[in-house]
């Protein structure tokens, strides 16, 4: 049998390009949309792209102002707060119903080579150290608690690109990775666990007061 050729709604094209812009500042948090401007660059009508940026409201990436369009949100040490404990949490959930094998402990240890290999490039730092904890949860049986950690985790990722590209420091997770790693080699689950937990903390730790001092001085 034949199988139909499913094809990717326009408004989600333009929503992952949009998203993606977003993680690499553009536009920046705080900044308005032109949508006018936005139709002609992607080259799409307004329907699509309108459809598109309310799904990006809806996932709490814009907020819509009535009369005014739309606006992306502004990065803030209360979302950090709020949405870091959760992914850890998920993450440490998916982690203890993850079969984990000797292959997949031999391509964990090679993205973080990877990882290390690149710890002076924040962008593809942050692309290797989301491939690693891709990597590492990716035999959970649960798909939907790792859609749920992966619509998360997108938030997450504009704090930390932001994070790279203003202040100049990358967040290093190589250590983190090999502490995890060698507990479960041991076969330790709940000692990788508590691991995983103080990875996510740590980055947590990272942001908060950059981001305190960027509210502090109102920008």
């Amino acid at each position: 049998m034949t199988r139909a050729i499913v094809r990717t709604p326009i408004r989600s094209q333009v929503r992952r390009v949009l998203l993606e812009g977003m993680l690499r500042g553009d536009p920046a948090p705080g900044s308005s949309i032109n949508e006018s401007v936005l139709s002609l660059e992607l080259g799409v009508s307004r329907t699509p792209l309108r459809e598109a940026l309310l799904n990006l409201v809806g996932e709490g990436f814009l907020r819509a102002a009535p009369g005014k369009g739309f606006f992306v949100l502004p990065l803030s040490a209360k979302e950090v707060e709020d949405i870091y404990p959760v992914i850890a949490a998920l993450e440490v959930l998916a982690l203890r119903s993850t079969p984990i094998h000797a292959a997949d402990l031999k391509r964990l240890a090679a993205i973080n080579q990877e990882l290390e290999a690149v710890r002076n490039d924040g962008e593809a730092a942050l692309l290797a150290d989301e491939r690693w904890h891709e990597a590492l949860l990716a035999g959970c049986p649960n798909r939907r608690l790792l859609e749920t950690i992966r619509g998360l985790k997108y938030h997450a990722q504009r704090y930390e690109a932001a994070y790279m590209r203003h202040s100049g420091r990358i967040i290093q997770s190589v250590a983190q990775h090999r502490a995890i790693l060698r507990a479960l080699r041991a076969g330790d689950v709940e000692e990788a666990a508590r691991r995983l937990e103080a990875n996510w903390r740590i980055s947590q730790e990272f942001l908060l007061p950059w981001l305190r001092e960027q509210e502090k001085a109102g920008r």
